[in-house]
């Protein structure tokens, strides 16, 4: 799909008529795509595991975060790059504090900021509450010619959140632990697996055969195979086993150490089965 202009106001109301930057769950439509815009690093689509739909992430480091608010179980809904509208609030306290309100590069269109990401969490209680997250690699927010222009239209977007009594913070790669972002990245891939796959009694036995064999001083790799062995079960099939099992937290392993097949097996304890919240493929 080609990429959207935005050059007048007519365009902003057609993209707005159109759904973009509206709607919750599977039915939301992110303001802007990856096509849209340029990235830093490696924009990408991402079907969602918990809203089901295609998420647009414009970053690596929103990438990861994506990951980890997946990996929560508090978290029940994720809009990313959801557009600040309507743009009243923001402009209004721009004029007060004489804060330039940006423009859609060679126009006069008053520019659609956007927050990275709008997430929905539910508390033990049940009760349910919103915060915005912006997320921007720290060297944006080091000094330099851009920095006061960032600083501005940061304190803009948090006006626009308090506005709203929604919480609103800024997440770096210094909020993003980096073993614990390459591991779940890694156990995401196994999120989903086959139905054959997860059956009590093979998720019984494969937690059994685990504890049977320990993990002092062998790899992952050569744990799962111990394990796939006793089992007769397939490699790789033990390996999207094991992933599975850790992301829906019936395995439970130190996320802060780098979990890699080639090293040394992660010291692994099975949740009680009231607490393991994992559910079977519909």
């Amino acid at each position: 799909m080609r990429a959207r202009r935005f050059k007048t106001q007519h365009d902003i109301d057609r993209y707005v008529a159109q759904g973009y930057g509206q709607g919750v769950g599977a039915d939301y439509k992110p303001w802007l795509r990856v096509q849209d815009v340029p990235s830093r690093g490696r924009s990408r689509k991402v079907h969602g595991l918990k809203t089901g739909r295609v998420h647009h992430v414009l970053s690596d480091l929103e990438y990861a975060y994506l990951v980890a608010l997946e990996f929560s179980e508090r978290v029940t809904d994720i809009r990313e790059q959801f557009p600040l509208l309507p743009l009243a609030p923001a402009q209004d306290f721009a004029r007060q504090r004489g804060i330039r309100y940006p423009l859609y590069a060679q126009t006069t269109v008053p520019f659609v900021m956007t927050t990275d990401f709008v997430v929905t969490v539910r508390a033990d209680d049940g009760s349910v509450c919103e915060f915005a997250r912006t997320v921007r690699y720290s060297d944006e927010l080091a000094s330099g010619r851009q920095l006061l222009r960032t600083l501005e239209k940061l304190e803009l977007e948090r006006t626009w959140w308090l506005h709203r009594e929604v919480d609103w913070q800024i997440v770096t790669e210094q909020s993003v632990e980096p073993a614990t972002a390459r591991n779940l990245i890694w156990l995401r891939g196994g999120a989903q697996i086959e139905r054959a796959l997860q059956s009590d009694d093979l998720r019984s036995q494969f937690a059994e055969s685990l504890g049977e064999a320990g993990t002092h001083d062998r790899t992952l790799s050569a744990l799962l195979r111990t394990v796939s062995y006793r089992l007769r079960l397939p490699y790789l099939d033990a390996v999207k086993l094991f992933k599975y099992l850790v992301w829906h937290k019936v395995l439970l392993v130190d996320l802060k150490r780098p979990i890699l097949l080639t090293s040394q097996a992660p010291e692994i304890r099975i949740a009680p089965a009231s607490s393991a919240p994992v559910k079977r493929a519909a």
